[in-house]
């Protein structure tokens, strides 16, 4: 364990030093980034970006067929 004085001394040379040491800087943080406004979607949207009113093929006998929904 150090002495007292040592520590003192210590302390006093990083106060005189702080560009060489960064003793006493704060760190720079990164910020988080902002959320965007979420825009609402209807129920309809939101199948038809899931391709859900896309024609459905149904491979059988003779090719592809149309399935309906």
């Amino acid at each position: 364990m150090m002495k007292p004085d040592i520590k003192e001394q210590l302390r006093e040379w990083k106060q005189q030093h702080r560009e060489a040491t960064g003793y006493g800087k704060k760190k720079k943080r990164r910020q988080k980034a902002e959320k965007g406004k979420s825009e609402r979607l209807s129920e309809r949207e939101i199948k038809d970006l899931m391709g859900y009113y896309e024609p459905v093929f149904k491979r059988g006998k003779g090719g592809a067929w149309r399935n309906g929904r």
